[in-house]
């Protein structure tokens, strides 16, 4: 359900300042509560700092907000395992291994970043630590550097998909492995662990994963519940498919999903002015959809807002 499908009241896939969105948490809800959602998640990238004032935005403007997370995983080509991301709904954001791993991966992603920074300095470009932190407010992420890069080394690139590709990604001039990162199977875990639903993200953005459907049977094995089947792929320039493409992607995972016994989730990915070709609520679930998603994970008795 996406985009001309005006049913959708559901979106969830958001991402705040908490991670590499550009818009507050209570913000979020704001926006939501204009758009006529019902019912949103925050899903921000290692982090569910922002999760209790989402809530608490969510009970004064009467938006149901989800408690969730995206955990970023280590790439293992070895097995068909590449840059995975594991969206954990309905987690306990207090849980205390959930908070401690956390510490940890944020820990290792601000070492790795301050890291890039400095191999982007001895390449000769512009760019400071500093700067990067302040626009982070926090631990900052590829698209804190890359948006520095940008600003300050003007006409040194082409796009900022290039920085990504030629600097910040595995193999990348710049790039620098972590010190600390979780396996999928951790990421599964630990979802699980604190309460959550483990869901694989926009299973059609892996596109160096040589067998996508393989790797999903796998991952169902180790604990995985279900897929994000409702993405906006026709909105990512990487990939370039029409809308007609998009649905027929949508309708493979969907396929799929129904096939392994997955549950199907939905969502747009909003960023904010960091992507604006993406906008809340322009992929999602209808609310139908979404009490079948909570009927089958047993979210029946969670009060709305």
């Amino acid at each position: 359900m996406c985009s001309h499908d005006r049913r959708i009241v559901v979106d969830l896939q958001l991402h705040s300042t908490y991670s590499d969105g550009t818009d507050e948490p209570a913000e979020l809800v704001r926006l939501a509560a204009q758009r006529g959602l019902r019912v949103i998640a925050l899903t921000d990238h290692d982090s569910i700092l922002g999760v209790d004032e989402a809530l608490a935005a969510g009970r004064e403007l009467g938006v149901e907000v989800v408690p969730a997370l995206e955990l970023s995983t280590r790439s293992e080509p070895e097995r068909d395992l590449i840059d995975i991301d594991v969206l954990g709904y309905w987690v306990d954001p207090h849980h205390p291994e959930l908070q401690s791993v956390l510490d940890r991966v944020m820990a290792a992603r601000r070492e790795q970043k301050l890291a890039q920074i400095e191999r982007l300095r001895a390449l000769g470009f512009s760019i400071s630590a500093e700067e990067v932190l302040a626009l982070a407010g926090g631990v900052p992420g590829r698209p804190h550097i890359a948006d520095v890069l940008w600003r300050r080394n003007p006409g040194r690139f082409q796009s900022r998909q290039q920085i990504f590709e030629e600097y910040l990604s595995p193999g990348g001039k710049a790039y620098v492995s972590r010190s600390f990162s979780l396996s999928v199977e951790d990421a599964i875990e630990v979802i699980s662990t604190a309460g959550g639903i483990p869901v694989l993200a926009h299973p059609g953005l892996y596109r160096h994963i040589r067998d996508i459907e393989g790797a999903i049977r796998r991952l169902r094995a180790a604990g995985l519940k279900g897929l994000e089947v409702w993405y906006p792929y026709h909105r990512v320039h990487s990939l370039q498919l029409s809308m007609t493409e998009a649905e027929a992607m949508i309708a493979r995972f969907r396929q799929l999903a129904k096939a392994l016994g997955l549950v199907s989730t939905g969502g747009s990915d909003y960023h904010g002015a960091r992507l604006p070709q993406i906008h809340m609520g322009e992929c999602g679930m209808t609310w139908a959809a979404y009490q079948a998603l909570k009927g089958v994970v047993g979210q029946d008795d969670e009060s709305e807002a």
